[in-house]
């Protein structure tokens, strides 16, 4: 090994002159470009070289003047030496190359050189304690002469731009606080108009300030992109993935533009053969993505794909000029677009020339333009859109006004007829109202009669068979008796709807009367009051109630000295839900196939519900109705 880079370096020293380097002789709050003293040397033998040999033999560098590169992704060695007459923080900073490594000797008999790594490709685990991908910190001694020697290569395929500078410490950090806060006015603006934008996009449904929010979006990330917070967040030890998606970010913004475009000039009415145009370029941003990534991922030459995009670039710009032909059927707010396009349209052609001619120099400045384009341009789109929505508004309420007037007109011709049909109804509710308070008269004596005549044939009977019948039958008569008397307009003014806890009270009490036997049972009743029913659920819930209890009475409780009846109804998730409870002794004593169990099934299964029974500790029915009103 030693022996080839012996030999290299007799291949070296007969192309190349003696050093051309300057000394830097530094003295503070100034800023130097280290162009002018650099000596520069190619590495085109597969990286042979290294710092140990090229410190022992800086007469190989030759002198940027006489200069031309291989390759343009060779690396690249640059050798100078820097004196301070103080003792000075400095910082030397670049602005595009994908690796640079500083390697600092101070010029004292035995020292050892310092190793710092940055550059847009280089991971931050490798960056240095106070250093950047863009810069390192050095700490100079006064009267100390330095040798600085830095190996660069630049695998984007631009040509290699050598902008190191020197500045002091305190003045660097100064202009880089001044760039972030532009940077971050910026990103402010654009975050508080994204948030704008899409806040009226909900509350209006406006189909335009989705596409807007996502050319914001777009730019926004683009931005952030180009001035490398995005990869210093996402990206920190992996920044090539990062730079490979910030071209991504701009095609997005781009699609943005032209669904806004399309969808709010109305394209497809006004001019279908540029709709076909316009749906053919937005089809062609992932292709041109597609092939973006494809470029950057395999071959890393972002030279090719900048190139790429800025010539595609024309196709757009040719769309954008045949649009604005469409100017005279714009109204003012769609102008405002037109206003916004041609900003747009300046600054991107702008950008693209100088990509071109100048290369990757270019590409610092164009966040500055990138975010003058997201702030500028979106506010013109923007009172446009607000604008057209404005406009909108006002015609609405024109139209409205005018349907008012019209309503008004039909309203004051159908009035007449109105009021003599209201008359017509008035007179005909009236005499409804007479047959229906006929018929709950007629059906409240029936009933009544029903409920004498099984009472008077109950206290002469000796049969007890015959008598348990008629309890029953005077039971649900009663019940009936009872919801009737609720629906009743003259005690109840709600004549359709009503709560079962007065019906079920009065039930309960009533079954008590009939069927107490000398043992004192207690009912407790729990019903909850914001419960109500109607008529026929009203009906069919009595019944349930007279059949459980009369059956309670009747066979629970033989051997039982405390008796205990419990009820209740209350809401739950999916509507309502009756629980009734005895501790007698359960359904095995009673007659589980009897009319009245067989009755309550049969009601149950009319108010769609269901119930389940639990024998335990007595009979406990719990029944399920999804809304028996």
């Amino acid at each position: 090994m030693k022996f080839i880079q012996a030999l290299i370096l007799c291949l070296l020293c007969g192309h190349w002159c003696t050093a051309t380097s300057k000394i830097i002789n530094y003295n503070g709050r100034s800023t130097i470009f280290l162009k002018q003293y650099f000596g520069i040397l190619e590495d085109d033998k597969n990286g042979l070289l290294t710092a140990d040999l090229l410190f022992n033999k800086p007469e190989l560098f030759n002198s940027f003047n006489d200069f031309s590169p291989t390759k343009l992704d060779d690396p690249f060695w640059l050798y100078t030496e820097i004196q301070s007459s103080n003792d000075e923080e400095v910082v030397l900073s670049f602005k595009n190359l994908a690796s640079a490594i500083l390697f600092v000797l101070p010029d004292t008999a035995g020292a050892s050189y310092q190793q710092h790594y940055a550059g847009a490709f280089c991971p931050d685990s490798l960056v240095s304690n106070g250093d950047s991908r863009f810069h390192f910190q050095l700490t100079l001694v006064r009267g100390m002469k330095y040798r600085i020697l830095i190996r660069s290569q630049h695998s984007k395929r631009y040509n290699p731009i050598f902008d190191f500078e020197l500045n002091d410490s305190q003045l660097f950090y100064t202009k880089r606080a001044k760039k972030e806060r532009l940077d971050y006015w910026f990103q402010g603006a654009g975050i508080l108009l994204l948030v704008y934008i899409l806040a009226n996009g909900l509350i209006t449904k406006y189909r335009p300030y989705i596409w807007m929010a996502v050319f914001i979006t777009g730019l926004l990330m683009y931005n952030l992109a180009l001035n490398r917070y995005f990869i210093d967040w996402f990206f920190p030890n992996n920044p090539i993935a990062g730079w490979r998606l910030s071209i991504h970010f701009l095609h997005i913004a781009t699609a943005g533009l032209y669904l806004l475009i399309i969808d709010f000039w109305k394209i497809k009415t006004r001019s279908p053969g540029l709709y076909r145009l316009g749906k053919f370029i937005l089809y062609g941003i992932p292709v041109l993505s597609l092939l973006s990534f494809f470029i950057n991922y395999y071959f890393a030459n972002f030279k090719l794909t900048s190139q790429i995009n800025s010539c595609l670039f024309l196709v757009q710009l040719y769309y954008l000029i045949r649009l604005l032909s469409l100017w005279k059927g714009f109204d003012k707010q769609e102008r405002y677009l037109a206003y916004g396009i041609v900003l747009y349209l300046a600054v991107a052609l702008f950008v693209s020339s100088a990509v071109l001619t100048t290369g990757e120099r270019f590409l610092t400045l164009i966040p500055f333009f990138s975010g003058l384009v997201q702030t500028v341009v979106s506010l013109l789109f923007l009172i446009g859109i607000n604008g057209k929505l404005w406009q909108n508004e006002a015609d609405k309420l024109l139209y409205q006004q005018q349907l008012n007037d019209l309503q008004y007109k039909q309203n004051q011709l159908l009035e007449t007829s109105v009021k003599e049909r209201t008359q017509e109804l008035q007179h005909g509710k009236m005499q409804i109202e007479l047959l229906i308070d006929e018929l709950n008269h007629r059906v409240k004596n029936n009933l009544q009669l029903l409920y004498s005549l099984n009472s008077l044939q109950m206290s002469v009977s000796k049969d007890q068979n015959v008598n348990n019948i008629l309890k029953d039958n005077v039971a649900r008569i009663k019940a009936m008796m009872l919801v009737n008397e609720n629906l009743n307009p003259e005690k109840n003014n709600n004549s359709v709807l009503f709560s079962p806890a007065n019906v079920i009270t009065k039930i309960s009490s009533h079954l008590k009367q009939i069927f107490n036997n000398g043992i004192p049972v207690q009912i407790n009743i729990d019903i909850d009051e914001s419960i109500i029913i109607n008529a026929t659920s009203g009906l069919s819930l009595g019944l349930i109630i007279t059949e459980l209890i009369t059956n309670s009475f009747k066979y629970a409780f033989p051997s039982q000295p405390m008796p205990v009846i419990s009820i209740t109804l209350n809401k739950y998730r999916y509507g309502w839900q009756l629980q009734y409870r005895d501790n007698g002794n359960g359904m095995i004593t009673q007659k589980s196939d009897s009319f009245g169990l067989n009755l309550i099934s049969d009601l149950t299964r009319q108010l769609r519900g269901s119930y389940k029974v639990v024998t335990e500790n007595g009979v406990h029915y719990i029944f399920s109705f999804p809304n028996i009103s």
